[in-house]
């Protein structure tokens, strides 16, 4: 078994200025969606996740696994979000043991409304700091790291034509 070699400084550099940047980056987009549509990036997520969705609804399963979560964490929220009317449960006609997800017509109101805010402040602080001449080395270096687990979303990753920027 080969030992993974020790970071250097300028890659540890890098990789802390990528967790950084991130962060930053997700506080400000958090913050926009608190502020504008009173929600959480994972409330957002959960909206993304349903009005993205080519049938507009998913399993509590599906979505616990696009959303990265438990099950269990997945189901609290949603519960929370059905409360405040911006999705709703129903019990599959498939399957009575599956419940499944779908967004009301608030809830679609709002995806739409917060994904022009997202798209908003990733334009000012990630898309605008990037340079074309960068953006296909920067792409497919994280396209690398996330294909490395099978579990993450894959491309492509085109946003519904009515939630574009206008």
């Amino acid at each position: 078994m080969s030992a993974t070699p020790p970071l250097t400084a300028a890659q540890f550099a890098v990789w802390a200025d990528f967790v950084l940047a991130y962060t930053r980056t997700m506080r400000l987009v958090e913050g926009r969606l608190r502020s504008s549509v009173r929600l959480t990036w994972a409330q957002y997520d959960v909206l993304y996740n349903l009005h993205s969705h080519v049938e507009g609804r998913m399993s509590v399963g599906e979505l616990s696994k696009s959303l990265l979560y438990s099950s269990g964490s997945a189901s609290n929220l949603i519960r929370s979000m059905v409360t405040a009317g911006l999705v709703e449960r129903s019990v599959s006609t498939h399957d009575r043991r599956v419940s499944v997800v779908a967004l009301t017509g608030l809830g679609r109101e709002t995806a739409e409304t917060a994904t022009s805010q997202v798209l908003e402040v990733v334009g000012a602080e990630f898309a605008a700091k990037l340079g074309e001449t960068e953006l296909p080395a920067v792409a497919d270096f994280l396209r690398r790291i996330r294909s490395a687990d099978s579990g993450l979303r894959e491309p492509p990753y085109e946003l519904p034509a009515q939630l574009a920027p206008r």
